[in-house]
């Protein structure tokens, strides 16, 4: 059977969209093509995901979960009242590198923001070296699988995303951050 040439242009494209400098911001507030808000995929409730054997701690560095542990642990926040941004990086990723000062810099200046990174698909050893080359100081997670970014529409490294304090997806960045889209996080977050 001969491939389609459809279907390698979007494999091509989703290859392009994985560890680039592009950026891609979803506002789950504002209608989607179809006109009547987000779609299906984008609604996703952290509260609702299974129940892992047990829910990182806030001082969790590389723990080892998927996304029953990232869920259980926005889950905790949400109980809080808390928002949670969650940001999915790797050691090997360049744009993962370049925004972390600027994530571990709004982590200290927003303490209303639970904040929460996701190791992906990394070696463990390559992982802690990444956390303690930029002083991550906020909860890790060690993603081996891959499972937290499937879960919430990561199509790129890296990918952040936050989640309200009732702990629904409220907004998504693929693509390494900026002052200005780290900001509309934050915003949708407290939203």
């Amino acid at each position: 059977m001969r491939p389609r040439p459809l279907l390698l242009a979007a494999a091509a494209a989703m290859l392009l969209l994985g560890c680039g400098s592009g950026q891609e911001t979803v506002d789950f507030g504002a209608p989607s093509g179809g006109g009547g808000g987000p779609v299906a995929s984008d609604r996703v409730d952290a509260t609702l995901a299974p129940a892992p054997d047990e829910v990182p701690p806030r001082d969790a560095r590389l723990f080892s979960g998927g996304w029953p542990e990232a869920a259980a642990f926005v889950a905790r926040e949400a109980e809080e009242d808390r928002p949670t941004l969650v940001n999915i990086f790797a050691s090997w990723c360049g744009p993962c590198r370049s925004e972390m000062p600027m994530l571990v810099e709004a982590e200290a200046a927003n303490p209303d923001v639970t904040f929460l990174g996701v190791d992906h698909q990394d070696q463990l050893e390559d992982g802690e070296e990444f956390v303690e080359e930029f002083g991550v100081d906020f909860a890790t997670l060690h993603d081996l699988d891959g499972d937290v970014a499937f879960e919430v529409g990561g199509r790129g490294m890296p990918t952040t995303v936050v989640f309200d304090a009732d702990g629904q997806l409220a907004g998504r960045v693929v693509g390494e951050l900026t002052e200005s889209s780290l900001q509309g996080l934050l915003e949708d977050a407290r939203a």
